[in-house]
C-alpha cells in the first residue's frame, strides 16, 4: 500500500531514527528540522556537531563500518540525501552549506573541507554502482576516495565523481560533470570538465 504524501511525513516527524543492526551510534547535536535517518547494519556512525542544520534531509545507510562526521555550523538544506552502503565515510567540515545534494558512498570515501557552498542538484559519488570485471573475474572499477577542498563553491547540477581531488578555493560550473582533479584557485566547466580559468578565488556573498 502506498500512502499520501502527508501521513509519511507525519510517521517521518514521529519517528526520524530508525536502526537495525549492532554498535550503531547516532550523535545529532543540531537543530533538528525534518530529516530522516535509517541503518541497517553495523559498527555504522552518525556525528553531527553543534550548530547544524539538518533540513529535509536523507541519511540512509546499509551494510556495515559507515561513517558520517559534519563538524559544528555545517549546514543541510534539503533535499539532501546521503546514501552509505558499506565500509565508506562522509566527512563534511566546518561552516559548509550544502543544498539539495546526493551523496553515494560505498567502499570508499568522500570528504568535504571546510567553508564549502553546494548549489542544487550537485551529485557526489565515489564509485560506479555496478561492477565491471575483467576476463579473470576482477574488477577493473574499483571505487576511489573524493576530496573536495576547503572553500570550494560546486554550481547547481554539476556531478563529481571517484578519484577527483578538487582543490582549495576553486569553483566547479553549472553542469560540470567532473573526472578528473581541479587544481586549487581554478574554474572547471564541461562535459567532461576542464579548467577554464585558474588564478581565482570568490566570495560568498
Amino acid at each position: 500500500m502506498i500512502y499520501p504524501a502527508f501521513i509519511r511525513g507525519l510517521y517521518r516527524w514521529l519517528r526520524p531514527t530508525i536502526i537495525n543492526g549492532k554498535n550503531n551510534v547516532v550523535v545529532i547535536k543540531s537543530k533538528r528540522h525534518h530529516f530522516l535517518v535509517r541503518i541497517d547494519g553495523n559498527n555504522n556512525s552518525i556525528n553531527i556537531g553543534e550548530g547544524s542544520r539538518l533540513k529535509n534531509t536523507q541519511i540512509l545507510i546499509s551494510g556495515d563500518n559507515n561513517h558520517i562526521i559534519a563538524e559544528d555550523g555545517s549546514k543541510l538544506d534539503g533535499p539532501c540525501k546521503i546514501t552509505l552502503e558499506g565500509n565508506s565515510t562522509l566527512y563534511i567540515g566546518r561552516n559548509s552549506g550544502i543544498r539539495g545534494v546526493t551523496f553515494v558512498a560505498k567502499d570508499a570515501n568522500i570528504t568535504v573541507g571546510r567553508n564549502c557552498m553546494f548549489s542544487y542538484d550537485v551529485i557526489v559519488r565515489n564509485n560506479d554502482s555496478h561492477k565491471v570485471l575483467d576476463q579473470d573475474g576482477n574488477v577493473t572499477n574499483k571505487a576511489r576516495d573524493v576530496v573536495i577542498g576547503d572553500h570550494v563553491w560546486l554550481c547547481e547540477r554539476s556531478t563529481i565523481l571517484k578519484g577527483v581531488t578538487i582543490g582549495n578555493d576553486s569553483v566547479i560550473a553549472y553542469g560540470a560533470i567532473v573526472t578528473k582533479d581541479c587544481p586549487k584557485n581554478s574554474i572547471m566547466a564541461g562535459n567532461p570538465a576542464r579548467v577554464v580559468k585558474h588564478d581565482i578565488n570568490w566570495l560568498n556573498k
